[in-house]
């Protein structure tokens, strides 16, 4: 295996929690906790997918309120309720991009990896400005190129921003790993042009997506590391 390829928002950087509970609060006057945001993602990637699944990719913004709606319901809110805070919520995004808060030991392994002989790369629906998020993450320094759907035109699953992450890496697609956070979008693009695809699945509930999964990035950095030494 030669590259490793990540999703930025939900893999490499994260929403910033403490920013939306705070957010709701403001509007609420009561806030979720913020370690109980982690095992209510799921329901938000849940809800991603299941809008993916009836209505095709969806847009930006339905992909968001679907997110959001179902993360805000596991925590305990009422559809009334995220009604109330989702301009709050919007704005606080539109302030400072949610998606801020880079992964835990993300740095540190993608510089591992990058030593390690892998070109480590990002593919990221985003809106053109992802390789600042990453640079204000830390991040874009131990990247060898990302490429941005607001940039190309193109967004995943579609195989074709795959082929062109491909192409500039001068990789073949069976020697890259993808490494994502929803499944249809992650997986099932990646698979769709060969590469091996990566779940992150920090509470270990993916076992039966038939992918290979990871708890965080440290993990699977220290699996990748010891592959390519033992080669």
């Amino acid at each position: 295996m030669r590259a490793v390829f990540f999703d930025a928002g939900g893999t490499l950087i994260h929403i910033d929690h403490a920013r939306v509970a705070a957010a709701v609060g403001g509007v609420l006057g009561r806030a979720p906790a913020v370690p109980d945001f982690v095992p209510a993602e799921y329901a938000g990637r849940d809800a991603v997918e299941q809008l993916m699944a009836t209505n095709g990719t969806g847009t930006d913004d339905s992909r968001w309120n679907a997110h959001f709606r179902a993360l805000l319901a596991a925590l305990g809110f009422s559809e009334h309720e995220f009604d109330l805070v989702s301009a709050a919520i919007r704005a606080e995004h539109k302030r400072l991009h949610l998606w801020s808060v880079p992964a835990a030991g993300a740095a540190e392994t993608l510089a591992a990896l990058g030593r390690s002989g892998y070109v480590v790369a990002c593919i990221s629906n985003a809106d053109g400005t992802v390789d600042r998020l990453l640079e204000r993450a830390g991040l874009l320094e131990h990247l060898s190129f990302v490429v941005d759907s607001g940039l190309v035109g193109i967004e995943k699953p579609d195989p074709r921003i795959f082929r062109l992450a491909l192409e500039q890496a001068g990789v073949a697609a069976e020697e890259s790993y993808y490494v994502g956070d929803i499944y249809p979008v992650d997986v099932v693009g990646a698979r769709s042009v060969g590469m091996v695809p990566v779940l992150l699945d920090p509470l270990g509930r993916y076992g039966s997506r038939g992918c290979l999964t990871t708890p965080d990035i440290p993990s699977l950095g220290r699996r990748l590391v010891s592959a390519k030494h033992a080669a």
